[in-house]
């Protein structure tokens, strides 16, 4: 299991834990009303409520046992949930003057160290509004009442039954509120984005040193097959001079011709091992740059079929490319090659901002237990090759600001989105 997924399901555990505390608070608080002598129908209330929140509770912790992680909105669910019981329980036992009413507080800290601060303050607002109209409007309890308060040296505030202790209760919790909602939030999101950065920062670093060992290996590759190269083409050179026979100087023909293709790409694997600078961009509309790839791309693989269709309305943008990029639609188009040779759909799309280009084929899909890692640090070696050609094209792209994007189509295949911004580099 991912391990962004394992921290979501022992957040939410936490949550029910402190959840379970605060129902056997209320189970203890239930007891200790009714042997002072609270009415039946606040007895029955109080208990119905805290069985159906056990029970809502009981089904969260059977939830924890499935292997979807939880989102921001189902943990923010689970946190209004408790504000909204306490609110109910605190109707029935005394309103404002329940020393319960500052778990109110808990929900919004917990939502201001894990949430994004929308939901933080939702949760402030909707807390605060609660505390108020609970002041005003509750069943109120013998031992809560003001007259305890009064007792305790507090004076009465008005006729309605508020005293100065109950008023600056909330206002203590209004000020409260507001810092962890403003202050809390605030660095917890900090947090957030500085453990993010890091993280990807991590990630590039890792990347970058597999790329620079997958180019060293390529670069001395090519020099060593360089070689056995040439002896093979002068070999094959000998025997066209000294046969006769058409059909076996027809093969050689063949045969010099995929030496020198072998040759070629040895080369042009050197310069690209080489990391080509940005001297050698050049500017090309994306139409006649795509098709120039395409073509290239038959030729090394002339077992696959592949089509352009261009559905970008008015004239094709410009982009600024480099040898690279090549490369990097090439590995595309070779995964799905992989994937089912036939009938590969190469969509080009743009939009005032972004060139997009949609590769579709009608292969088996990505297997989903790969679709999270597809074209991260860690290479994985598979039948579908789909390892360091996607690493390699997620490195270049990321190098003009764009995107890869893999999906399984609900017709069958898999497609890749490659997204680059106009103008790129």
């Amino acid at each position: 299991m991912p391990s962004r997924y394992s921290a979501s399901l022992r957040n939410l555990r936490s949550l029910l834990l402190i959840r379970c505390v605060f129902i056997a608070a209320q189970v203890g608080l239930l007891w200790y009303i009714a042997a002072k002598g609270a009415e039946a129908l606040v007895r029955q209330a109080l208990t119905a409520l805290l069985v159906a929140l056990s029970l809502i509770t009981f089904a969260s912790f059977l939830r924890l046992r499935g292997p979807w992680p939880v989102t921001d909105v189902e943990y923010f669910v689970q946190l209004a949930l408790d504000s909204l019981a306490l609110t109910a329980l605190l109707y029935f036992s005394g309103g404002g003057s329940n020393p319960f009413v500052t778990y109110y507080l808990l929900p919004v800290v917990i939502s201001a160290a894990l949430l994004p601060r929308q939901y933080t303050w939702t949760l402030a607002i909707t807390s605060l509004m609660a505390y108020g109209a609970l002041l005003f409007n509750h069943v109120p309890l013998p031992i809560f009442s003001a007259g305890d308060h009064a007792a305790m040296g507090h004076t009465a505030a008005s006729a309605g039954g508020l005293n100065v202790h109950i008023i600056g209760m909330w206002l203590n919790f209004l000020v409260s509120v507001a810092l962890i909602t403003f202050f809390v939030a605030g660095m917890a999101a900090v947090l957030r984005e500085q453990t993010a950065r890091a993280a990807a920062g991590r990630e590039d670093k890792l990347r970058n040193e597999q790329l620079l060992a997958a180019a060293s290996l390529a670069a001395g590759t090519a020099h060593e097959l360089g070689t056995p190269l040439a002896t093979m083409a002068m070999l094959v050179e000998e025997l066209e001079a000294a046969t006769n026979n058409p059909a076996q100087r027809e093969d050689l023909e063949q045969l010099s011709e995929q030496l020198a293709r072998c040759r070629d790409i040895l080369a042009k694997l050197s310069r690209r091992a080489q990391m080509t600078d940005l001297s050698q961009t050049y500017s090309i509309d994306a139409t006649t740059y795509l098709q120039g790839v395409l073509e290239q791309w038959q030729v090394s693989r002339p077992d696959a079929s592949a089509r352009l269709t261009v559905t970008g309305a008015g004239t094709s943008p410009q982009l600024d490319v480099e040898p690279t990029l090549d490369q990097a639609i090439e590995n595309l188009l070779n995964n799905g090659a992989n994937a089912c040779p036939r009938d590969i759909a190469l969509t080009l799309h743009w939009s005032e901002s972004w060139v997009e280009l949609a590769i579709d084929d009608h292969g088996a899909g990505v297997p989903v237990e790969l679709m999270g890692s597809l074209g991260q640090p860690i290479v994985r070696s598979s039948d579908t090759g789909l390892g360091l050609g996607l690493l390699i094209s997620h490195a270049t792209v990321d190098r003009y600001n764009g995107s890869i994007e893999l999906s399984n189509r609900s017709e069958g295949g898999a497609r890749a989105l490659l997204r680059l911004p106009r103008r790129a580099i």
